[in-house]
């Protein structure tokens, strides 16, 4: 068995043992039960051992968390179906958002497909910022429309006089044109919503793989998870991040505890494109209220002006530990949102070591 076989059938035996003991909870049942078995953590559907060979139409595949493009690992296992699609409907729209970003700010390490236009005649083209920070102009005529960048190549570089430096030795040409300004337009190839959507995918699917299947015990997901399988469609509101900075400490999974109105799961990852590394703030609602509403309030209060406005709160850490490896962290997600929201939030399993 090859290495990537070994690595994919032992996070399958983890997640699966995690699963069974999630279903021994006396208020958990499955219809129809089963065992031995995987839920993938976004369609919901049950595959089994079987299901990792990967020349069965609807495999079990490894979920990089974030995506591998930026900076990711694999974590997690999630159908074919359901990484294909988000593959192709979210990620590659967040890779290409945060990209054309870095190309607009010009970083090191930076490239971006662009329209270059002067005097209203347009020519296709690359920028590029080398990683010491040069930046480079590639005009491509063949990719352009003929008559227009004949013309724009004209008014670019305008002829010029040419002395002859025997006679003229201080003088080398003379430019009787102001040296032209043109625009630059950056093509947009990705969609934002897509790319937020893509966002609010890694949040889930980082907390599920740190939290392990008790995690999803929480009816406010059915709407988070609906959202990421329809990404053109508006079932959450626009907002779901906080556009703040939070410090290293805050890394991974936390819960917001107070405002009330605010109260949810935070988690705290970073994405890293060659130019740069970003960190994001996404929000997902806890097992109790505010649930779902969590996100009105987020639109509705804090997403003002330029998005940064944060009122005062309290957001305590989930400490990092192997929690899918322990019988009596099986509900660890839970528990710790009783323990940092005083909520009575039922089922819960009190993890036995919890410092």
């Amino acid at each position: 068995m090859s290495k990537s076989k070994q690595k994919k059938l032992k996070l399958f035996k983890l997640f699966s043992q995690n699963l069974e003991w999630v279903k021994e909870h006396p208020s958990i049942s499955f219809k129809p039960d089963f065992s031995s078995g995987y839920i993938c953590p976004l369609c919901f559907d049950v595959f089994h051992e079987k299901d990792l060979d990967d020349t069965l139409p609807n495999h079990l595949t490894f979920e990089d968390i974030p995506p591998v493009s930026l900076g990711g690992k694999p974590l997690a296992l999630t159908c074919k179906t359901c990484n294909s699609r988000s593959g192709h409907e979210l990620d590659s729209h967040l890779l290409k958002t945060l990209l054309a970003t870095d190309a607009k700010m010009f970083l090191p390490n930076s490239k971006a497909d662009t329209t270059f236009e002067l005097h209203g005649n347009r020519m296709n083209g690359i920028i590029e910022v080398d990683e010491k920070g040069i930046l480079k102009l590639d005009l491509q005529p063949q990719r352009s429309n003929p008559n227009q960048s004949k013309q724009f190549m004209k008014d670019m570089f305008p002829p010029r006089i040419i002395y002859n430096p025997l006679f003229y030795p201080n003088k080398s040409f003379e430019d009787e044109h102001e040296t032209p300004t043109f625009q630059i337009k950056f093509k947009e190839t990705s969609k934002e919503r897509r790319a937020e959507v893509a966002l609010l995918r890694i949040a889930y699917l980082l907390a599920y793989a740190t939290l392990g299947n008790g995690f999803y015990i929480n009816g406010g997901l059915y709407k988070v998870r609906e959202q990421i399988l329809n990404p053109d469609k508006d079932i959450l509101p626009k907002v779901f991040w906080l556009k703040i900075p939070f410090p290293k400490e805050n890394e991974g999974i936390n819960i917001i505890s107070l405002p009330k109105e605010l109260q949810s799961f935070l988690v705290v990852f970073n994405l890293k494109t060659a130019s740069q590394s970003r960190q994001f703030a996404i929000v997902l609602p806890g097992p109790s209220s505010p649930g779902i509403q969590v996100y009105d309030f987020l639109s509705n209060e804090l997403c003002t002006g330029d998005g940064t406005t944060f009122y005062s709160a309290m957001v305590e850490h989930i400490p990092n530990r192997d929690y899918l490896r322990n019988k009596n962290w099986a509900f660890a997600g839970n528990w710790y949102w009783q323990e940092f929201t005083k909520d009575d939030y039922k089922p819960s399993l009190k993890p036995e070591t919890v410092e």
